[in-house]
């Protein structure tokens, strides 16, 4: 069992370390919502990506957003958009974001007001987040099941064989289920609450396809490679809000929509031809977060639809493994 007490001990350690982390990026996120808000301009706007690239499925890619601001007669240049970092992502979402960043924009800096050169674009955010709570949760778990088999002395099993670990699968499945309504809930919620947001005349900038390569890895054979063809429509729209200039890229409240077919991704694209103006919906306290269709609900039950397969499977294992414990 000693490998298992150096895991257990390992462990703890990441997940006491992955706390403190939450813990501090919370207060930092309060600190940051009373800084001072200052005008800038976006100099740099791209995606930064290996040149080597496999599948468009892979989290390879970092928006890389630039801009300059003044505090105190003072310049300064930063690349932090919001608290914590920037995750790195699919290509695909990296180019979404830097899109709502276009070079020449006047944005607002929300500076530190006792380091100015700390800086942030959207203090609400926090980068890495989700990461960062799955990570805490998945090692908290490993050490607690580590913990118990080093106090025991052996691996915990139930009474048909099963390891007890194993108990961790619905587990996982259950939360999923849980952080899936959650989204569902606070989708609704923005849902709501947009259909009363001031409204700021906008203008289509871009509408196009975008097509991904994801690779499909055989079962059976890990050398046989399918290619999966997959499509998404990147819309943006700029919108100005008193002096400062916003590119939203969300139609409605429901989740991306993905097609299997070009022809259908074009159908949607073409909505909203580049040029065409748009009503926006903003909301008051966070200008840049914006919406065009509020009364949509096209795709808002994507979030309750995979909570309730994710809460199935939880289910069906704790059926299986309760009902072989009896067999």
């Amino acid at each position: 069992m000693l490998w298992t007490q150096i895991g257990a001990g390992i462990c703890t350690l990441m997940f006491g370390g992955l706390l403190f982390n939450l813990v501090r990026l919370r207060g930092r996120l309060q600190a940051a919502a009373s800084w001072i808000a200052v005008e800038g301009v976006i100099i740099a706007s791209e995606v930064k990506a290996p040149s080597a690239h496999v599948s468009d499925d892979l989290n390879d890619a970092t928006p890389l957003i630039r801009y300059r601001y003044r505090v105190g007669g003072r310049e300064f240049e930063s690349d932090r958009t919001r608290i914590g970092g920037t995750a790195m992502t699919t290509r695909t979402l990296a180019t979404r974001q830097a899109g709502q960043y276009p070079v020449g924009a006047v944005v607002d800096v929300h500076v530190d007001p006792k380091d100015p050169g700390n800086a942030v674009l959207d203090p609400s955010q926090v980068g890495n987040l989700s990461a960062q709570v799955v990570l805490t949760v998945t090692f908290g778990i490993i050490a607690a099941v580590l913990i118990a088999h080093a106090i025991a002395g052996r691996v915990l099993y139930a009474a048909n064989g099963i390891p007890l670990f194993a108990f961790l699968l619905p587990a996982l499945a259950f939360a999923a289920a849980v952080a899936a309504i959650l989204a569902f809930v606070r989708m609704r919620r923005l849902a709501t609450a947009s259909l009363r947001w001031p409204t700021a005349p906008g203008t289509v900038t871009a509408s196009r396809v975008i097509e991904e390569m994801i690779e499909d890895r055989s079962d059976d054979d890990r050398t046989r490679v399918k290619k999966i063809h997959r499509y998404q429509v990147d819309l943006r729209y700029a919108y100005r809000v008193g002096n400062r200039d916003f590119v939203g890229v969300q139609p409605n409240w429901g989740w991306t929509g993905i097609y299997g077919l070009r022809e259908l991704a074009e159908s949607a694209a073409s909505k909203y031809p580049p040029g065409q103006a748009v009503t926006v919906h903003y909301d008051p306290r966070q200008p840049s977060q914006a919406v065009l269709e509020p009364e949509s609900r096209q795709g808002s039950f994507a979030p309750l639809i995979f909570g309730a397969i994710s809460a199935a499977v939880a289910t069906a294992l704790v059926w299986i493994f309760v009902r072989a414990s009896f067999s």
